[in-house]
């Protein structure tokens, strides 16, 4: 494994921080491309030609040239950390998919320190349910996971999801989307108050059987204020729940929430939502992706 250089580091920091933005990816690109070696040279060609490929891949599939050149980097990009499980690209960078019980192994701690994990843009776990999240998220090297999503086999429950959402080592995470993982009121609660979740920037937790108790204990927390995304979608939130979203000062940046099939909201609860958030709300159609 490498030893991570900080330039990168700081470079790679910048492009997490806006997952959407083209520039902070072109930006490293042409760090990479005066680093004189071929694997740097390599990476800054791809993120290049991916990030200008995106639009098209949005209604096409990638051919099959593009397809093996990605199968080819992967490895050489990540070294070592590849292992841990599959991946593909997005936008030029690589998400990786792993099983929880991989995930929990004694030599994956130094490998998420290392400058090729640097460049994991997501984490998606699989088998990854009941007490298995708070324990990955028990290791301080967690830190280093920018995003992460999961739809697990077993849902956390409301005291796995407490320890999971009140863990001290999420401080990387920009990006969170959980399904049918039920936190429950306790569970948004922790996330609510966990400092270490200052950065995230995006949060779906669609499916999850939240109810106006957990949003209001979001929505009143001191540390989301750089939140822009949140889907709560295919819910139990009523009135009270959008009262509180409306009277958030803390949800302040939000460009786009979804509230989408949640049956119990009513026409006056969808009016408030439309008079604080305007065309960021939707309540009809998919916005989260």
């Amino acid at each position: 494994m490498s030893t991570a250089r900080p330039e990168l580091l700081a470079l790679l920091d910048a492009v997490k921080d806006h997952p959407d933005d083209d520039t902070p990816r072109l930006v490293l690109a042409d760090w990479l491309d005066e680093q004189e070696n071929s694997l740097d040279a390599a990476r800054a060609n791809f993120i290049r030609r991916d990030i200008g490929r995106a639009p098209e891949l949005l209604v096409r599939s990638r051919t099959l040239t593009e397809a093996e050149e990605a199968e080819r980097l992967f490895p050489l990009w990540l070294g070592p950390v590849a292992a841990l499980g599959s991946g593909r690209f997005e936008r030029g960078l690589p998400v990786l998919s792993i099983s929880g019980p991989r995930l929990l192994k004694p030599d994956v701690p130094a490998l998420l320190a290392s400058e090729e994990f640097a460049f994991v843009q997501c984490l998606h776990l699989v088998e990854a349910g009941g007490a298995r999240m708070p324990a990955m998220t028990a290791v301080p090297e967690f830190q280093h996971v920018p995003a992460l999503s999961a739809h697990p086999f077993t849902p956390l429950g409301t005291h796995s999801a407490a320890k999971f959402f009140g863990s001290p080592n999420l401080g990387g995470m920009r990006q969170i989307a959980l399904r049918g993982v039920y936190p429950g009121a306790v569970g948004m609660q922790a996330l609510a108050a966990n400092p270490a979740l200052a950065r995230l920037r995006k949060l779906a937790l669609a499916h999850n059987k939240l109810v106006d108790k957990s949003v209001t204990a979001l929505a009143v927390g001191k540390h989301l204020a750089r939140l822009e995304v949140l889907d709560l979608s295919d819910n139990n939130i009523g009135d009270a729940g959008a009262r509180a979203l409306v009277e958030s000062q803390t949800l302040a940046n939000l460009r786009e929430l979804n509230l989408q099939e949640n049956s119990r909201l009513t026409d006056g609860g969808k009016a408030a939502l439309r008079e604080r958030f305007g065309h960021r709300v939707n309540l009809t159609s998919q916005l989260f992706s």
